[in-house]
């Protein structure tokens, strides 16, 4: 989400803020302290570890980190990166993890050192213990304001590209469908070999949270409050768009028991008072969406005191857990007994 970037005004007249409330079935949640802006994460393979992505995002110009969170042992590391260009500002957003044949990769979206910065990639790295090394940075004409990156089953990869032109006022002013997510074709293993990236799905109203799943492909479209659903192709391209859910503000994708997890954004005035402030507080709520009835269910809703301005949530092993835009930590919670 960038709506810091706009005035309160705009804000107002831009989104839709209808919410799914209904009585949390998680409670008793435990705060894990990570880093600044923990807006996205992502579960390793194994089920062990939590990939999270941290930038400070009302101080852009503080270089961000990844984070791995061991549900073991219970301890947070900040990983160390090797092996970047020099000219690499690290400024992560959404990412992704990928195994294949024994070696596991991180796909994070990287941003410039300026928010409007045309420079804008997904960088690719190869997990080794507790470092990060570098693999490759993936840059296209179609990757130009990405926001989340979902990895097919061969280390291909879908991006969101969240605005036509990054940063547009006119596109959130008007709620023109200018986004875009795009597919790029690549294998981790054979990194020289450039990718080739092409729109697989265009015309969205702010392109948020990808996810791949068989032979669907789910996009949270928050400009529209709308999920949908494309049929996936062997090549990558997509077909048969369906509205599956209104989920108000939608951000990041997860899957459980055959249902989608995402975060909802449910009120647009205090998301902006608390980009400017992490004094106020912006309500967050978690639902699921089952894609086969068109059926939304509150699981977590909170006024902002316990996490404001959820942005992912993912469950495992029965516990729920919720990154969110600005602050410095996850949230574990557990079922309501």
């Amino acid at each position: 989400m960038r709506c810091l970037f706009l005035s309160a005004g705009i804000l107002t007249l831009t989104f839709h803020c209808a919410s799914v409330q209904a009585p949390n079935k998680y409670d008793n949640c435990e705060k894990i302290t990570v880093g600044a802006g923990t807006e996205d994460f992502a579960l390793s393979p194994d089920g062990s570890t939590i990939f999270v992505s941290s930038h400070e995002r009302r101080g852009w110009k503080v270089p961000g980190d990844i984070f791995a969170f061991n549900l073991k042992s219970r301890q947070v590391k900040k990983l160390a990166r090797s092996g970047e260009p020099a000219d690499l500002f690290f400024a992560p957003h959404g990412v992704d993890v990928f195994s294949q044949k024994g070696e596991k990769y991180l796909y994070v979206v990287n941003h410039g050192k300026e928010t409007s910065d045309p420079d804008q990639s997904i960088v690719i790295y190869r997990i080794s213990g507790d470092s990060l090394l570098f693999v490759t940075r993936v840059r296209s004409e179609l990757i130009n304001s990405p926001n989340d990156v979902a990895v097919t089953e061969t280390g291909s990869f879908y991006i969101s590209n969240d605005h036509g032109s990054r940063g547009s006022f006119w596109e959130l002013m008007w709620g023109l469908k200018k986004s875009k997510l795009t597919f790029c074709n690549f294998d981790p293993a054979a990194p020289q070999k450039e990718a080739v990236c092409s729109v697989a799905a265009a015309d969205i109203g702010m392109a948020n949270g990808p996810l791949v799943r068989g032979d669907k492909v789910y996009l949270t479209a928050t400009r529209e409050d709308a999920v949908y659903s494309f049929k996936r192709a062997g090549d990558g391209s997509l077909s048969e768009k369906t509205k599956v859910a209104e989920v108000a503000g939608g951000d990041n994708l997860s899957w459980y028991e055959q249902q989608l997890i995402t975060a909802s954004h449910t009120s647009n005035w205090k998301f902006f008072r608390h980009a400017s402030s992490a004094s106020n507080k912006s309500p967050s709520s978690i639902v699921a969406v089952d894609p086969a009835k068109n059926a939304v269910t509150g699981l977590y809703f909170n006024d902002g005191s316990e996490i404001s301005a959820a942005s992912g949530a993912f469950i495992h092993n029965d516990r729920l857990y919720i990154s969110q835009v600005f602050e410095d930590f996850i949230l574990e919670c557990r079922p309501v007994q």
